[in-house]
């Protein structure tokens, strides 16, 4: 069984895909848009996870860190030279936006007994 993976693609426009991981904090600390890759690296309460989609939703950010359900937890962007902001479980974070630094997540309070 052979493997093919030398596929062409058009230059037409289309935005070079890196073959790395780029680290959204690193960007964020040089002020630069993160390029088209492979995976982003992200933090979440200061732990490190890789996402493979630049456009996750709220709730995919807290499933890949492991806060489940994603409903009990609130979650913010910190966005460089900014505030956090919160961010919507069903609302699209646009990873490659300048500035994405990292993501905080906070138990929400439990009000019931």
């Amino acid at each position: 069984m052979t493997d093919h993976t030398d596929m062409k693609e058009e230059d037409s426009g289309v935005e070079e895909v890196l073959d790395e991981i780029a680290d959204l904090e690193e960007y964020a600390k040089l002020g630069k848009r993160p390029p088209l890759a492979k995976g982003y690296r992200i933090r979440v309460n200061g732990d490190a996870f890789v996402v493979h989609d630049p456009k996750p939703t709220g709730r995919a950010i807290l499933t890949l860190a492991g806060l489940i359900p994603a409903e009990q937890y609130t979650l913010r962007v910190k966005l460089a030279g900014g505030k956090p902001r919160k961010v919507g479980l069903d609302e699209k974070v646009d990873l490659r936006h300048p500035g994405v630094e990292k993501f905080k997540a906070l138990p929400r309070d439990q009000t019931e007994g």
